[in-house]
């Protein structure tokens, strides 16, 4: 799937590029996509301020999560496919029940605006980069921040998280790539 400034999301073929279907219901432009491991289901976050679950094969939205007071620029699921993960402009972390559409904890620690997030494969950790240009490590269950990496010389634009959870490997507008163990 991918998500566009004209507020939609497209899924496409992955080997034709044809597009299959196209999701509406974001009031503005659309930043970020994940689709859950089942396959059923596409999570989006938009600069409406909403995560938006839609149904894969109906198109339907199924529900909307409002609860961030920015724009939503990255948004994550967990790989037992229970939790989104967003992560906002208004310097917040959320995660929230994808059954109950309500925010069932907040981290927050950054000084500056979040651009992206990863979650372990083993659903225990989030891993966040944003404007600040630092990275940090928290624990979902406790909600605590467990460890701040710092190296990057401009904005954290992307991080993700390695299969077996050993490395972090970061983007950034110093232009540099950064693996992290």
């Amino acid at each position: 799937g991918s998500g566009s400034r004209d507020k939609t999301i497209k899924l496409r073929d992955i080997k034709s590029g044809e597009e299959i279907r196209s999701f509406e219901g974001h009031s503005s432009s659309v930043i970020s996509v994940a689709i859950t491991p089942d396959g059923k289901y596409i999570v989006s976050g938009g600069d409406d301020k909403t995560i938006k679950l839609w149904n894969i094969k109906s198109g339907k939205e199924i529900r909307s999560f409002e609860g961030h007071s920015g724009w939503v620029n990255s948004v994550a699921i967990t790989p037992d496919g229970k939790y989104i993960v967003s992560g906002s402009w208004n310097k917040t972390i959320k995660l929230w029940g994808i059954e109950s559409g309500r925010v069932l904890k907040t981290f927050r620690d950054h000084d500056i605006y979040i651009i992206s997030i990863a979650i372990s494969h083993d659903d225990k950790f989030i891993v966040s980069g944003g404007i600040d240009k630092i990275i940090e490590i928290w624990d979902i269950e406790s909600g605590k921040l467990l460890k701040t990496l710092k190296g990057h010389k401009d904005s954290v634009l992307s991080v993700a998280i390695s299969h077996d959870d050993r490395f972090i490997v970061s983007g950034s507008n110093d232009e540099t790539i950064k693996i992290w163990n």
